[in-house]
């Protein structure tokens, strides 16, 4: 997530100010308080199913003031921002700076975190956080410090890492019963400010002071300047806000001298901005007629780059980036492209080609994918065959530390794409970790066989289950999460691609479709594949391969007989059929859970599997300390009968 729109040079500045305040702040506030800390019985956890609902957010100038940055926080698309706040991305500026302090609905999946009601949300951390200013200031106490550290065991609020994603717990709770009787629709999370009272909230959420006081068991007198995050229950799909105002509307009420300075400001800028751009529109033009290895797109050329010197393909480049695809015109491909991408960068064909050594097998870091260093920043690219239009498309839909992130395109001499560029994940694809020879103990797991990748080296107990949970987070977003529901549709090991430090991203959207009408039944072929991806993180092995005299071995008939057998047996009978490379290193109650769950989810009556929901929940509290984790690993166990007992209707993150 990228800190965006800092365009005064005043602003870092201020930020680092009160960053520091605020890590004096944390500092006085750990030394006053003994870290505990009270939920407000308010959000308590009184339905089991999730439901979906929202949050209000307000614009602020510390870098959330457009829909881009804000979606990241949150981890939702800018499509369902956009949807909750009738904005129209095809008419508005997606990238629009937005006017401060503006009440924005944000939507969220809220669920049971233990007998708490959150809305579970990833952030990677970045320079200078701390978990007080992150809970006070960039989720604007929509949660708090000390809940962060509880749902983070591991993360060392001292010496938090860059990149490092922790969870963040965002109050929320779904209606009750009771509540939906009386017309609720949902309860939207709003942080009261310092001068609300009740009758303002009411007109400004569309809601009555009466339900306001009842579901928060406060007086209709209500005031704080304490800002704690309250509920509001609305009886429609979700409280009309005042429309959002963009900052180009800033100057309305300044004086008309003021008005007049920007607007002349404005045209001058303008004049020398047009000014340079004819200069470079002759430049350019010149070094086209001598220069025919420019790029071919539709029926008008455009240079691949920016600068001036010319490469060895005959390219104007000093640098391998192209410009950032603006006013692309009656360009087709152009136009299309800046749809799917934020700021679409195009590569040129032939510095990828020499980057990856002509897709040479040592730069091969996936089945799919190559690693490519340009100018000195190293990507995962991907040769595009057919019509990539639906990845593209797919890809502008989802927004998710789990899900692979599109950097830009290359595009053909032909006017075509040529390759798709992706952040890289540095460990490759999963399944060079899984079912590729293992190398000897002695070698070094940074070990480099050429310069495009690394050896692979056993994976861990934790490593997997952590794999497990980022995989399950990546199908919850894409099947909760997006609207519409979307499915993954290939999942599986060579599109599970690994970061430098283990964390799993899905790639490979090419079969990602819309949900069917019954998202449950259309979503249950991505389950189905998560459950056998579990079962190879088990064992090791592929989930059909070939055996010895022509047999096809099948990982999910194997678990099932592991798990039929009688309880005295079932365990030595699940360590042989285990990755023997694990040795050790697992508990049996662990490893016999996450086989129940892989079971579960390869059910073959599509009707009878586990929500991602579910699945993800249950490792989210696995991955958590022993202490914690062990009331939850027998959830996915035998029972008594046999037979997987599956936790009902359990909230996810």
């Amino acid at each position: 997530m990228e800190l965006r729109h800092f365009r005064r040079p005043w602003l870092p500045l201020l930020l680092a100010v009160l960053l520091l305040g605020f890590r004096r702040a944390a500092a006085a506030g750990a030394q006053a308080d003994d870290g505990n800390y009270t939920v407000p019985t308010r959000f308590s956890c009184n339905v089991s199913a999730p439901c979906d609902t929202y949050v209000v957010y307000r614009t602020q100038s510390l870098g959330y003031l457009d829909l881009g940055s804000i979606s990241d926080l949150f981890g939702t698309s800018r499509a369902r921002i956009a949807a909750a706040n009738n904005l129209d991305l095809d008419s508005e500026d997606e990238d629009g700076v937005l006017l401060p302090n503006q009440p924005l609905l944000v939507p969220v999946k809220c669920g049971c975190t233990g007998n708490v009601s959150f809305a579970n949300v990833t952030y990677p951390i970045r320079p200078g956080d701390i978990f007080y200013n992150l809970a006070g200031v960039s989720y604007e106490n929509l949660t708090e410090h000390h809940l962060i550290h509880e749902l983070n065991p591991g993360a060392a609020i001292t010496d938090l890492q860059i990149g490092q994603e922790v969870t963040v717990p965002l109050f929320c709770r779904c209606p009750t019963r009771a509540e939906l009787s009386r017309g609720v629709q949902s309860l939207v999370t709003y942080v009261w400010q310092p001068g609300d009272d009740m009758s303002e909230v009411s007109k400004l959420m569309n809601a009555t002071v009466d339900d306001i006081a009842e579901a928060n068991n406060v007086s209709t007198s209500y005031v704080s300047v304490m800002g704690p995050a309250m509920l509001i229950p609305v009886k429609q799909q979700r409280p009309q806000l005042p429309p959002l105002r963009y900052a180009a509307s800033a100057g309305e009420g300044k004086s008309r001298s003021r008005r007049l300075d920007i607007v002349v400001g404005v045209s001058v800028a303008g004049s020398v901005v047009a000014l340079a751009a004819l200069c470079v529109v002759i430049l350019a033009y010149r070094r086209y007629r001598r220069n025919k290895a420019s790029v071919r797109l539709g029926t008008r050329f455009v240079s691949p780059k920016l600068s001036w010197s010319r490469n060895k393909y005959g390219n104007e480049s000093s640098n391998s980036f192209a410009h950032m695809i603006k006013g692309a015109g009656d360009n087709k491909l152009l136009t299309g492209v800046s749809q799917f991408i934020d700021k679409p960068i195009i590569f040129v064909a032939e510095e990828i080609m020499e980057a990856t050594s002509n897709l040479d097998e040592r730069c091969r870091i996936g089945s799919s994918y190559y690693r490519a260093k340009l100018d000195g920043e190293v990507f995962a690219v991907k040769p595009a065959k057919g019509d990539v239009s639906a990845e593209l498309r797919m890809m502008q839909m989802v927004n998710h530390a789990n899900l692979i992130k599109l950097a830009g395109i290359s595009i053909g001499a032909d006017g075509d794409y040529a390759f798709l560029v992706y952040e890289l994940a540095e460990k490759g694809s999963l399944d060079k970790w899984l079912y590729y020879q293992k190398p000897s103990p002695s070698a070094s797991p940074s070990s480099s066989s050429s310069s495009c990748g690394t050896v692979a080296t056993t994976l861990s107990w934790a490593q997997r289950l952590g794999i497990a949970l980022d995989v399950a987070n990546g199908l919850l977003y894409m099947h909760e999460h997006t609207q519409p529901s979307m499915v993954h549709g290939d999942i599986r090991a060579r599109n599970i691609l690994l970061t430098a430090d283990f964390r799993a991203k899905i790639s490979s959207f090419s079969l990602a479709k819309p949900a069917a009408s019954d998202a449950a039944a259309g979503t249950s072929s991505d389950v189905f594949a998560f459950g056998l991806l579990l079962l190879e993180l088990l064992s090791g092995r592929r989930a059909v391969e070939a055996r010895v005299g022509s047999e096809i071995g099948m990982l999910w008939r194997e678990i099932r007989a592991v798990l039929e057998a009688p309880g005295d047996k079932r365990e030595a009978k699940l360590r042989r059929w285990m990755d023997p490379s694990l040795g050790t290193e697992y508990q049996a109650d662990a490893a016999l859970s996450l086989a129940g769950m892989a079971r579960a989810c390869t059910e073959e009556d599509a009707a009878r599997r586990p929500k991602m929901a579910e699945v993800a929940f249950s490792l989210s509290v696995m991955a958590q300390p022993v202490s914690v984790a062990d009331a939850f690993e027998k959830l996915w166990q035998p029972s008594s009968e046999d037979n997987i007992r599956i936790a009902g209707s359990v909230a996810a993150r």
